[in-house]
């Protein structure tokens, strides 16, 4: 599809200027480290700029190359990426780091094709370190990009349809700016969420979708996904001393991360009662606790949740009893837990 060439050179031009003079100061822009870009891309997936900043400048301080992400154990870098969800993102990135510090010399690849030989690096991903750090032409197309570009174009098309129409749109030089610009007028101004803010976007003289209004229709919606709800019952339980808690199976949702007795359904206190006395506790107080949702990509969690005090725990078999001190600074809990730790620490 050959795009008409005004269009194209003011679309260059015009983000060119925008990211010059309006682009956020983000820690991982300081320098075009490629290290830096990988972990900055992988925590912002499914993760908002403003969450992931104290996470990045934490994981950069302790872990400030690729050679520490390697060395480090996984349990160790698990507690480091606790609250940021989506554990398998730094589990990848851990298998990562081995594979470039044994087969690269501990340098990230400088090609996007190379960079897609590792694990947990797809093509969006590949494509923004590639260009970013090393200048590669090629695209980074994410949700935002994907967005913008549709609209620009006025076009219905997917973000597979977009793919090869990317060459065209690529400037000569400055790839990372120009990836990072589309980025930035996705998520700041060419917004999914009620009305895009089109009279502050720097490329709306051209814009397709602005000048028909179109920004409602495009780009076109996925279907979605039919979700489930799923009722579960949380137990806080303690002695004042020690928690229980137990470690998830190695697949499946939230697989490998530690847990409070997460029990199937919304049980009853009779059903509770029965639990706790499998666990060796006859005599407790149980305080109820807010209900929560804990949502994934296809279903919610429905949390009904209880703190169980009693005098002394006994060890059990599938169950580990840790101090409040560990339970806080060595084993990793998923976010779902974040919505009751003012009941545990």
């Amino acid at each position: 599809m050959l795009m008409n060439k005004n269009t194209i050179e003011y679309l260059q031009n015009s983000l060119h200027n925008f990211y010059s003079s309006f682009a956020r100061d983000l820690p991982w822009r300081k320098n075009k480290d490629p290290y830096s870009i990988w972990v900055s891309e992988i925590m912002l997936q499914q993760t908002q700029v403003k969450t992931v900043i104290p996470y990045f400048e934490r994981f950069l301080k302790l872990l400030p190359d690729v050679s520490h992400l390697a060395k480090i154990d996984i349990e160790s870098l698990m507690k480091l990426w606790e609250g940021l969800g989506y554990y398998s993102r730094v589990k990848h990135m851990h298998q990562a780091a081995k594979i470039i510090v044994n087969e690269y010399h501990g340098i990230l690849p400088k090609t996007a094709l190379e960079l897609l030989k590792l694990p947990g690096i797809g093509l969006y991903t590949a494509g923004a370190i590639a260009s970013i750090a090393y200048e590669e032409r090629i695209a980074a197309v994410d949700g935002n990009v994907h967005r913008v570009l549709s609209r620009y174009l006025g076009l219905p098309i997917t973000k597979e349809e977009l793919l090869p129409l990317m060459d065209e749109l690529l400037p000569s030089q400055s790839i990372g700016n120009f990836n990072q610009a589309l980025m930035e007028v996705g998520s700041r101004i060419c917004i999914p969420q009620s009305l895009p803010l089109c009279n502050e976007c720097p490329i709306n003289q051209k814009c397709q979708a602005f000048k028909k209004q179109l920004t409602d229709s495009l780009p076109i919606k996925p279907k979605k996904l039919n979700r489930t709800i799923e009722d579960k019952t949380l137990l806080i339980i303690t002695d004042q001393t020690h928690y229980v808690i137990r470690k998830r199976p190695s697949k499946g949702l939230l697989a490998n991360l530690w847990e409070f007795p997460l029990l199937e359904g919304s049980q009853t206190i009779n059903e509770i009662s029965a639990f706790l006395l499998d666990l060796g506790i006859d005599e407790f107080d149980l305080k109820v606790l807010p209900n929560s949702v804990h949502t994934f990509t296809h279903k919610d969690w429905k949390i009904n949740a209880y703190k169980i005090t009693t005098m002394k725990l006994n060890p059990v078999d599938h169950y580990t009893l840790v101090s409040r001190f560990d339970l806080n600074q060595i084993y990793t809990l998923s976010s779902l837990f974040k919505k009751y730790q003012e009941y545990y620490q």
